[in-house]
């Protein structure tokens, strides 16, 4: 099963300007099975992505990138965000306690930003496939966490149309809920996916 897990709309993150129907419908025509909507330090309710799942027909799962000061994190399972969570640290404590998980996103972007050893292990797996960076960019994000693997996804982090269908996760597990989608995280029954244009 194939899932893009990074996906931004303009309906939540303004540097986005992806209508959810067209995004969906696009990622459908690619061969996606489901989209997770990553906005911007902002969780899409369940009931609107449940919403979108019956009338465009693919998979819409929330999710939310959080910003910190680690960079951008992808967290899955979370119904709700506490406003400003700003350090990870307490981001990984409210995972813990609401039983989410934590992925770094696209780690090597920023250049100047560096996330020291010992903070990799706040994380449960990170970003590899990034279809918006390069492939040195995504080269070097799959080898973050040296000393403790953390098993890499991949998401288009789409914000414009061009950008849709581009990367995703595929699963060997049949996900149809947030719980399935963080079961299937914990197996690590997955690899990321580069998806022809």
């Amino acid at each position: 099963m194939l899932i893009d897990m990074h996906t931004h709309t303009s309906v939540y993150s303004t540097d986005s300007n992806l209508l959810p129907h067209e995004a969906l419908t696009r990622a459908a025509e690619c061969g996606i099975d489901g989209v997770v909507l990553t906005e911007h330090d902002l969780v899409w309710p369940a009931e609107r992505a449940a919403q979108l799942t019956e009338q465009v027909g693919i998979l819409v799962l929330p999710g939310v990138e959080v910003t910190t000061e680690l960079g951008h994190v992808l967290v899955y399972g979370l119904d709700a965000l506490v406003p400003r969570i700003t350090d990870a640290r307490r981001l990984r404590a409210l995972c813990d306690e609401r039983n989410a998980l934590m992925f770094l996103a696209h780690p090597a972007r920023d250049p100047g930003l560096r996330v020291p050893r010992a903070a990799m292990e706040l994380f449960d797996g990170v970003e590899g496939l990034n279809g918006c960076d390069g492939p040195l960019q995504n080269q070097s994000a799959s080898s973050r966490g040296r000393t403790r693997p953390l098993p890499p996804i991949g998401g288009s982090d789409s914000h414009a149309m061009h950008e849709v269908g581009t990367a995703a996760t595929e699963f060997a597990a049949q996900i149809e809920t947030v719980a399935d989608l963080l079961a299937a995280l914990r197996s690590k029954d997955y690899r990321p996916t580069a998806l022809p244009d």
